[in-house]
């Protein structure tokens, strides 16, 4: 029946349509715009108010509660679990569902699911009605104690109640789902029945094969815990290998409990044969003829049997690599991994060709390449261990083999893989064919493992020859490589010194475990070049002359001299003149850059200098190239020449008789060296007489003849200046003499100059 709508009813559905289309799929909440937001929980109606809510969920279409029908003893808590779904069976979420007990029944609503936020989640109103929504996530309900395996997982989209009763009875339960339109699929009804009777099934169970095994099911009162007779059991092998229940040997038999609420029976195999025997259990309650019951089915449940026999097994475990000629282990380790001891168990394993047996522990039974070992009994779970030592006698891969066998038909094998395998080092050796003394000599060594296996305390060892030196005082260099593995290399550097020319030859070896050994030479030939300056100059030039130098550099020795540089420094003394040959001057040094010059071979260069005083010139002209270096030497004495002239001038000539006359005397060093002892000697003519006299160093008369004392040295451009003043005694036209000598001059110089004297 439908209502009939106002003008407001109208427009209400018109917006709360609208806001579902807007908020509403099949993920979202139909009640998001009706229901309360989040806080206290508070009741909600179950369809939108005022509103045409025909199909207003079109998503839900199913509602599902498990279980249907169910026994549980009374006093305990059930629970049952709801869930809607769409047309595609997917589980919706977000969907109310009501809980209803009719009255008139037994059983109460113990708590519903209030999962989530919204205040209007889960809600039990009273006893006999709740309502809850379905899960937006998956998650679990416990029942408060430490067991996960009773824990109950709620699905996404799923919803639950849980109901209990103190009393027998049956509890009938509606679960209602609003949003599913269809009136035929939005209710569901489930039933639970209330007994006070528990039951415990026997427990799965393990046992050896073709023993007999006894059944035990227990039934007892739940509120009190006393036993209850006369209730049927029966028991039936629904599945494993052939097998019988009680004396009559049947796969299905009913017995009835006893005084102690126990209904038991045996188990018996038609044969030993492993296999897993499951046996159907159901519990029903007797016909009660006086209080009108009927007998009722209260539990059905499914124990299982194992049997067991006794079992082999054997690993085997080697070493993965081992070395020709190294002694190595393996085990191997025999098993019973089943509860029941196997007997007879017997060990044998065969060695391959190629390993040959050193011993075993226990000792082994040997014959040939055959190793056996009895064993005796294995109890179930145990284990015995057999260790062999073996040794390779050559490479390869070696499958050794080992079966154990035990009654009953019971066998395993292993078998294990060794490669065997060897290292194999190689050597070379690199170093420069020659060098100069002064070169170090760098040898490069790689040690390499071209084997199969690990060489280990690898050491390099290299003796040097006498002439070569390492870090200036050793004549032996080891090297400890370690571990090379297969196809590894390593490269060692070092550098040595020669001491003396010559060709040296030198060995080194490396060595490893298991005797391994290699060598490799090499041979370097050490050179020295021997410069040898020869340094052509004169030996004695004169001040303001040109000395020249003819400079000869000569390799006397058996190596190159590598870019020869010829500095010679310009001495004190001299200036730069001239150079030939590609000079460069700078700073008062001139430099020649030769290049290199072969052993025998030479290169010259010339230079001039201009001698600028006097004295010994040391011209040192010095050679340096890669490795050498010389020098040479050329010594030059400069001298100077004095170079004197004498000049004699009178003042005042004519003059009277009975005037004074003074004679001006000069004497100019013109030269480039000291005139050393000047003595100068003035002669007065007869007309004349002597007055006085100024010099240098004084004077001495002697008659009409006045000699000045010597002027030690005058130096070149230097001026030596003499006067001397006479008196005309009588008339006449005379001549004053002068008179010059010195160290230097051989014939000593004259001047004379006229003078007339008149009355």
């Amino acid at each position: 029946m439908r209502m009939r709508k106002s003008r407001f009813g109208i427009v209400l559905a018109i917006v709360l349509a609208g806001l579902v289309m807007l908020g509403g799929c099949e993920e979202g909440m139909p009640h998001s715009f009706v229901w309360p937001d989040t806080g206290e929980i508070r009741p909600s109606h179950a369809k939108p108010i005022g509103a045409d809510y025909d199909d207003w969920d079109p998503f839900s279409v199913t509602l599902e509660v498990e279980p249907g029908e169910d026994v549980n003893p009374v006093g305990t808590q059930h629970i049952f679990i709801a869930s809607i779904k769409d047309k595609d069976g997917k589980l919706l979420p977000n969907r109310r569902v009501e809980w209803i007990i009719p009255d008139g029944g037994v059983g109460a609503i113990v708590e519903v699911d209030e999962f989530g936020w919204r205040a209007s989640r889960g809600n039990k109103f009273d006893n006999r009605f709740a309502v809850s929504h379905t899960s937006r996530e998956d998650h679990v309900i416990t029942r408060g104690n430490d067991d996960p395996s009773d824990d109950i997982p709620i699905k996404r989209g799923q919803t639950w109640a849980v109901i209990t009763s103190p009393v027998e009875g049956t509890t009938n339960m509606i679960a209602y789902a609003p949003g599913i339109q269809n009136w035929d699929k939005h209710k569901v009804f489930v039933k639970k029945h209330w007994y006070d009777v528990v039951w415990e099934f026997p427990p799965d169970a393990t046992n050896p094969i073709g023993k007999e095994h006894t059944l035990r099911t227990r039934v007892s009162r739940y509120s009190d815990k006393t036993p209850l007779a006369d209730y049927e059991v029966t028991y039936k092998i629904i599945s494993g290998p052939a097998a019988t229940l009680g004396s009559n040997r049947a796969s299905t038999t009913t017995v009835k409990t006893d005084a102690n609420g126990l209904a038991i029976v045996a188990l018996n195999q038609s044969r030993p044969l492993e296999g897993v025997n499951a046996v159907q259990i159901d519990v029903v309650r007797p016909k009660n003829v006086s209080s009108f019951k009927d007998a009722v089915h209260m539990a059905t449940g499914v124990v299982r049997k194992r049997w067991i026999g006794p079992k082999i097994a054997i690993s085997k475990t080697a070493p993965a690599k081992a070395l020709v000629g190294e002694k190595f282990s393996y085990s191997i380790t025999v098993s019973n991994p089943s509860k029941v001891t196997a007997k007879n168990v017997s060990l044998t394993d065969i060695l391959p060709g190629g390993i040959t047996y050193v011993s075993s522990t226990p000792r082994a039974n040997v014959r040939g390449s055959n190793l056996s070992w009895s064993l005796g009994s294995l109890a179930g779970g145990a284990r015995k261990s057999v260790k062999v030592e073996v040794q390779a006698t050559r490479t390869g891969k070696f499958i050794n083999p080992a079966r154990v066998i035990a009654a009953g038909d019971l066998a395993a094998r292993a078998t294990a893989e060794t490669i065997v395998a060897q290292a194999n080092l190689t050597l070379t050796k690199q170093s420069p064919g020659e060098v100069l003394i002064c070169d170090p000599i760098e040898y490069v060594l790689v040690v390499e493992n071209t084997g199969d296996a690990a060489a280990t305390n690898v050491k390099l060892t290299d003796k040097l020859p006498a002439g070569l030196t390492y870090k200036d005082k050793y004549s032996t260099i080891t090297s400890n490589i370690g571990t090379l593995a297969p196809g590894q290399s390593k490269r060692v550097r070092y550098t040595v010194k020669a001491t003396k020319t010559g060709i040296f030859t030198n060995k080194a070896n490396v060595s490893a475990d298991g005797g391994l050994t290699a060598e490799a030479f090499s041979r370097t030939e050490v050179k020295q070049p021997v410069l040898v300056v020869t340094k052509m100059g004169p030996a004695r030039r004169y001040i303001g002359r040109t000395i020249a130098y003819e400079i000869t550099v000569a390799n006397r020795g058996d190596g190159v001299a590598k870019n020869a540089i010829v500095t010679d420094v310009i001495p004190a003394g001299t200036t730069f003149a001239m150079a030939r040959n590609g000079v460069v001057l700078s700073g008062g040094k001139v430099t020649w850059r030769l290049g290199d010059i072969l052993p025998n071979g030479s290169k010259q260069v010339t230079l001039e200098l201009t001698a600028t005083r006097s004295g010994t010139v040391r011209n040192v002209t010095k050679v340096i190239a890669h490795c050498v270096e010389a020098s040479g030497e050329a010594v030059t004495v400069v001298t100077g020449i004095p170079a004197i002239l004498l000049e004699c001038v009178d003042t005042d000539d004519p003059i009277e008789v009975g005037a004074t006359e003074t004679y001006i005397i000069t004497v100019t060093n013109q030269g480039t060296a000291d005139s050393t002892n000047v003595v100068i000697t003035c002669t007065l003519p007869p007309e004349q007489q002597f007055l006085s006299a100024q010099s240098p160093a004084g004077h001495i008369v002697d008659g009409q003849v006045v000699t000045f004392k010597p002027v030690v040295a005058l130096a070149p451009k230097k001026v030596a200046t003499y006067r001397l003043h006479v008196k005309g005694i009588r008339p006449g036209d005379v001549r004053f003499r002068v008179a010059l000598k010195s160290d230097q001059m051989v014939t000593p110089s004259e001047e004379t100059e006229s003078t007339n004297i008149y009355e």
